[in-house]
């Protein structure tokens, strides 16, 4: 119930601000619906991993405040912790064309490619209307009739409840917060292509793909809603978010005893690292052969 309080504290916010007609009101009616969006999200994330009787019961939650449908986010999700940044299954890093975390065939390039360090915050910004639209064609494909009733409550209720431009434009930004979050602690780590990963037992692929984020106060720590602890998750991911924090100093010994690689950097630092990364695979190369994004195992 503690982590409700900021979501439900946010959208509070994003209702008293969206009342008053000024400007610098409505910015922050959106600042603050992007805010509560993003913690759905962890929240979601959150019901869906756990195994406790309140997670399980909360599983509509992904629906009804999310506004993205569970079976298909567990789906694509799970394929993630099960070959995280393998090209063909992890769709966390299928971002071409629009960016390219490894260096393209020829063929499959783009001349846009090497600005993609200064426009990547464009494509992260349509991620939940990306998602949101994947999860209404989902459920009406997979004739999941519940999780559609819940998301056609969602919309309703989130209409009635803010002005559709303030729903519409936290929607963008949240989308820009929340994949902001969710990949850089993995697109600037190891790009399995090929064959690439087979070399290493599930242990080590997540050591190397996996980077932690350290948040420095209060306020970045409930914004990245515990994916800053990202290789414990990814590790112990039906473990609860609040037991990141004491397993961290356990697996960094751990790993240090068998010689991984534990990485860890600041929650601004990790941003840098990740423009520089998208600047370097901007600067390089195509190489033939190499593998697109295609995917080899279509989820149904």
């Amino acid at each position: 119930m503690q982590k409700l309080l900021p979501w439900a504290v946010c959208l509070a916010a994003a209702k008293f601000l969206a009342r008053h007609a000024n400007p610098l009101a409505a910015l922050g009616a959106v600042f603050f619906y992007a805010t509560s969006n993003t913690l759905a999200g962890w929240l979601s994330h959150d019901y869906v991993h756990g195994r406790s009787p309140f997670s399980m019961a909360m599983r509509g939650f992904g629906e009804l405040v999310g506004g993205m449908s569970t079976t298909w986010w567990s789906n694509k999700h799970n394929m993630h912790h099960a070959l995280t940044n393998e090209i063909g299954y992890d769709e966390d890093v299928a971002l071409e064309p629009a960016l390219y975390l490894w260096q393209p065939r020829p063929e499959k390039d783009s001349p846009m490619r090497k600005f993609q360090h200064l426009y990547w915050p464009i494509p992260f910004s349509v991620l939940f209307l990306y998602w949101r639209f994947d999860s209404i064609k989902y459920v009406l494909k997979s004739k999941k009739w519940n999780e559609a009733f819940r998301l056609a409550m969602h919309w309703s209720m989130m209409l009635a409840f803010l002005p559709a431009k303030v729903v519409f434009l936290g929607v963008w930004l949240s989308g820009l917060m929340t994949a902001t979050i969710v990949t850089v602690t993995h697109q600037s780590e190891e790009i399995f292509l090929k064959d690439t990963l087979r070399k290493y037992d599930f242990c080590e692929a997540q050591f190397r793909s996996t980077r932690d984020a350290m948040c420095s106060n209060w306020f970045s720590d409930i914004l990245w809603g515990g994916m800053q602890w990202q290789l414990e998750h990814h590790l112990f991911p039906i473990m609860p978010r609040y037991k990141y924090k004491a397993l961290h100093p356990i697996l960094r010994q751990w790993a240090k005893e068998v010689g991984l690689d534990f990485r860890t950097s600041g929650e601004w630092e990790i941003l840098v690292q990740n423009v520089q990364q998208l600047e370097k695979m901007g600067s390089l190369p195509a190489v033939e052969g190499n593998p697109d994004s295609t995917p080899i195992f279509k989820q149904v």
